[in-house]
């Protein structure tokens, strides 16, 4: 019988519907059913190396080998890998003259070993017969390099000419040639640079042109943060980039004789031909009026989806203005530097103050803030606070007020982003008092990082990267005994509530150091739910019924108090509001660890990488081998994982 035709056999259907699937389920799922869907697919699927100086050294050699082929390179390194890098500077070089094209017979042998979970780039334990990788042209690139790198070895780097994207963040004062990077990479399209001191565009570039070669440069996105350089010759660059839709200034400095000048860049960037999504200018130590920043924000993009602006320059008048916006705000990036001072309701930056009520009551009230995608921002954990709980530990541990300390106030509220995707947060805390004692300090950090994985868990459901970092340096009072941020990665830290996050693709938490047994972490992934495992956390919360006790009785008081309603601008749905009551309670993490010691839920469907510390994310498994690298021998399923 003559089969009847559906739409899965014609060719041209299957393109279009495959170009909306996501790479990883492209790669784990659709390729692996039929020799034509490979096909079709593997233009769509590049393979991506990563290492990270926190990996054991000798690993990077191996993973060099692995770099012919790979579409997607990011390389991570410090003072101690300048032998590493000169030979990714080899590896670099080789890729042009070598022909790094598999057979298809290759091809194909690969998309059946990567159902087994052998496509990982860093696996040093994989067999000959699993080498075979889909091949692509080396296009994306990101480095990250630390101090004692010098200027030299950042600028032999040969960039191969199939580059659409580069990416490099320096933290140490450093200089880089861009003009010999847009001639030798023609068809780049992202370039992304900067540092966390001062990254100097010198080089061959201050005697000529902006770059050699052709007229006109594909770039569709420039970013320069923290960078030196004149206004004149940025100016003579994206003159010759006709199809550019994203440019953000951050923080720039100019040559000493020379300044910047906004009105004249204004002008300048409104007689392009091209039309801007994206901008961002700020200068270094320069503080715009308000007429001048509501240009920088809406004059070049009025229906930009994206605004990124600095801390202290959301005052009252440009909140306002954000709010009262008709368009609607995807992304919202609020610029801090890692060196900020604390201060009891914020941040102080040089002379710059500026108050984290502003962004909090911008979060919880602006309709515009209702469709939000991505945030990324520095946030005070109080504010997460619903119940105000917080006073009550603090009181509970310091029942007399401390001289010459004014507490400050917090005005907890919910969110209006309820559809938030990418979430990126540096965390504090400004509500501390002294702690002159080891429990009395881990009470109150347990509480902190509860409250805020139980809020995020609730008030932002559909997820997918998460992001949390501690700040450099936290402490609104001096002294020793000052409290400083650090979140606990212990069981009663609360780390398991962001377990129902169902959509959850990528986390990162950096926790400042990681001392607890592999027990207390080992449940984000199924290998670590071993009855050895779930013996230990039982035995772990078997401890807290004391502190169990003493939270109940605190609520019991707290809810013989008039109760106070969270800050928000749209009304609580019922079931939002019951869940928000548990947030910060110790008896949340016992319910839902014992619900997943249980297999009563899901615990990250979703995850695919993994970092809880100050390394490049990973897959869960290896993330963990990585954390845990000696285990007992009763673990050594988790052997195959270490790095």
């Amino acid at each position: 019988m003559r089969a009847t035709a559906t739409f899965l056999s014609i060719t041209e259907l299957l393109d279009i519907v495959f170009s909306f699937v996501p790479q990883d389920s492209l790669r784990r799922i659709v390729m692996l059913v039929c020799r034509k869907w490979f096909f079709l697919n593997r233009h769509r699927v590049s393979r991506q190396l990563s290492w990270d100086y926190k990996w054991f050294a000798e690993d990077a050699t191996k993973a060099l080998t692995r770099l012919p082929g790979a579409g997607r390179l990011i390389w991570r390194c410090d003072r101690y890998c300048e032998n590493t890098w000169s030979k990714l500077v080899k590896s670099l070089n080789d890729i042009e003259k070598r022909d790094s094209m598999p057979s298809l017979t290759s091809i194909w042998r690969w998309s059946h070993n990567a159902a087994r979970g052998d496509n990982d780039s860093k696996d040093s334990h994989s067999s000959n017969k699993y080498q075979f990788r889909i091949y692509s042209p080396l296009q994306h690139v990101e480095l990250f390099s630390n101090y004692h790198l010098s200027s030299e070895s950042l600028n032999l780097l040969a960039f191969p000419s199939t580059l659409t994207t580069l990416k490099i963040h320096r933290y140490s004062n450093t200089s880089l040639d861009i003009a010999r990077i847009l001639a030798i990479c023609p068809h780049l399209e992202v370039l992304h640079t900067g540092s966390r001191d001062l990254l100097t565009l010198q080089g061959a570039w201050m005697s000529r042109e902006p770059a050699p070669g052709p007229d006109l440069l594909p770039l569709r996105s420039l970013v320069l943060e923290n960078v030196k350089l004149s206004q004149s010759w940025l100016e003579g660059l994206v003159s010759r980039t006709p199809q550019l839709k994203e440019l953000k200034l951050i923080n720039l400095t100019s040559p000493s004789g020379t300044t910047w000048d906004w009105s004249s860049l204004f002008l300048h960037l409104r007689s392009q031909p091209f039309a801007l999504h994206k901008f961002h200018y700020s200068v270094h130590r320069d503080i715009p009026s308000e007429d001048d920043l509501d240009d920088m924000l809406y004059a070049l993009c009025p229906n930009g989806l994206e605004r990124t602006l600095w801390g202290y320059n959301l005052t009252p008048g440009i909140v306002r203005s954000l709010t009262e916006q008709p368009s609607v705000l995807t992304t919202l990036d609020v610029l801090w530097h890692h060196l900020m001072l604390c201060q009891s309701d914020g941040w102080k930056e040089g002379d710059h103050f500026y108050s984290s009520t502003s962004l909090h009551r911008l979060l919880c009230e602006s309709p515009a803030l209702r469709h939000l995608k991505t945030l990324k921002a520095p946030y005070l954990i109080e504010h997460m606070d619903i119940h105000r709980r917080v006073r009550v530990v603090y009181d509970s541990m310091f029942p007399e007020s401390v001289e010459g300390r004014e507490a400050p106030i917090f005005h907890p509220g919910v969110w209006v982003c309820r559809n938030l995707q990418v979430l990126h947060l540096q965390v504090h805390s400004h509500g501390g008092y002294d702690l002159r004692g080891i429990h009395d300090r881990q009470v109150l950090l347990g509480y902190l990082s509860r409250t805020l994985f139980s809020y995020i868990s609730k008030v932002t459901p559909q997820l997918r990267d998460l992001h949390i970092e501690e700040p450099y340096c936290c402490s609104i009072f001096p002294g020793g005994f000052s409290f400083r941020t650090h979140l606990s990665e212990y069981l009663f830290g609360g780390l398991s509530l962001l377990s129902s996050l169902r959509y959850l693709e990528r986390l990162r938490v950096e926790f400042n150091d990681i001392s607890c047994d592999i027990s207390q972490l080992s449940w984000i992934y199924s290998a670590g739910r071993t009855w050895q495992d779930k013996s230990a956390r039982r035995a772990f919360m078997s401890k807290w019924e004391g502190q169990l006790e003493h939270e109940a009785q605190m609520e019991a008081t707290r809810l013989q108090s008039t109760p106070v309603m969270p800050l928000s601008g749209i009304c609580l749905d019922v079931d939002l509001q019951e869940d928000l009551g548990s947030t910060g309670l110790l008896q949340e993490v016992k319910t839902r660890l014992e619900a997943i010691d249980k297999g009563e839920c899901e615990c990250f469907p979703s995850l695919q990488k993994l970092s809880l510390s100050r390394e490049l994310e990973r897959s869960p498994e290896r993330s963990m081998g990585s954390i845990f690298p000696m285990l007992p021998t009763k673990k050594s399923i988790w052997s195959m994982f270490r790095s």
